[in-house]
């Protein structure tokens, strides 16, 4: 089996074969389809690290959700001042990722960068609904233990 940007590189070729004029348009051979594929390969590290930052948030608010931490989880706050951080980070991430698919790719890329930049979009976007979920069950647990001290 052939590798996704030998996949690339041979339709693109087989286009030109047949005839088709418009298939060397925004194509740079053969180190466009290298540098799309180490791209992506970045991208993914990005999103692996990105999912795992998700998997700690979801495994703190189970942890809320189920009632086992005792006292105030966020006394001094700087658990929300990181996860607001984060967010924020994350939209930034996304808006720029756009930006620059934009640009250097005048929206277009190869199957394997797009599949990249999707699945990392994916997990930013769960990663800070899991941020915001957190946020919100540390506000409601923090208040219920300060209005009912034990």
């Amino acid at each position: 089996m052939l590798r996704s940007f030998l996949k690339q590189m041979m339709a693109t070729l087989l286009r030109v074969r047949a005839g088709d004029a418009a298939a060397w348009e925004g194509v740079r051979l053969p180190g466009g389809l290298f540098a799309q594929t180490r791209c992506a390969r970045h991208i993914d590290a990005t999103a692996r690290r990105v999912a795992a930052m998700g998997i700690k948030i979801r495994h703190l608010s189970e942890r809320l959700h189920a009632g086992s931490v005792p006292g105030l989880v966020d006394a001094d706050r700087n658990l929300r001042r990181m996860l607001d951080e984060l967010k924020e980070e994350l939209s930034t991430m996304r808006r720029d990722m756009a930006r620059w698919h934009s640009r250097e790719c005048a929206g277009r890329a190869g199957k394997r960068l797009e599949e990249a930049i999707a699945r990392l979009n994916r997990v930013n976007a769960d990663t800070h609904a899991a941020a915001d979920l957190l946020l919100r069950q540390i506000e409601e647990y923090d208040g219920a233990q300060e209005a009912c001290p034990t």
